[in-house]
């Protein structure tokens, strides 16, 4: 699993012999490996003149519903409200040990903004890397009585700033 390919782990395995008879081994796993990684068991392998061979493991990593990695990096995608992403707001998010880190929304955060978050990635031999948290603005579905008289007041105040205002330019570039 994902959690096990993070935190390392140990695989238990029955391995058949060309004489019909299993053997059962445990592999270890370390902490921090990827998906297509390889773990070598020595003396574990198919017989030759010279003693048994090694056995290698391909691993293939199940992905985590909502942590994926780039290399040490842990990356989480994090909903917030509208209001969250303008007013700002200090947020709760998951991080792999179970428990949860605050971050800190700035006031005007736009969608697709990537936060970091030191320390709270993946361990691999002495690094550790970060979590990165990308925020997804949530736009409400639907809007009824004082939310939408509310945006209604936002749209009249703000209606003199025109965010494509050197769209078509730059599109003649």
């Amino acid at each position: 699993t994902f959690r096990e390919s993070v935190f390392g782990t140990n695989l238990d395995l029955r391995l058949g012999t060309d004489r019909g008879a299993t053997q059962n081994i445990t592999a270890r796993v370390p902490a921090g490996v990827n998906d297509g990684a390889k773990i070598r068991v020595k003396g574990k392998g198919a017989p030759g003149e010279a003693g048994p061979g090694d056995l290698f493991i391909l691993l293939h990593v199940k992905p985590h519903p909502i942590f994926s990695r780039k290399a040490e990096n842990l990356l989480v995608t994090l909903p917030i409200t509208f209001t969250e992403a303008a007013l700002g707001a200090d947020v709760k998010v998951p991080v792999m040990s179970g428990e949860e880190v605050t971050v800190r929304i700035a006031p005007g955060t736009p969608n697709g903004r990537t936060l970091r978050v030191k320390g709270r990635g993946i361990t691999k031999g002495s690094h550790t890397g970060d979590l990165l948290v990308t925020v997804d603005v949530q736009v409400p579905q639907r809007v009824d009585g004082k939310a939408l008289e509310a945006l209604k007041s936002f749209a009249e105040a703000t209606a003199g700033e025109d965010v494509r205002a050197e769209l078509a330019a730059k599109a003649k570039q």
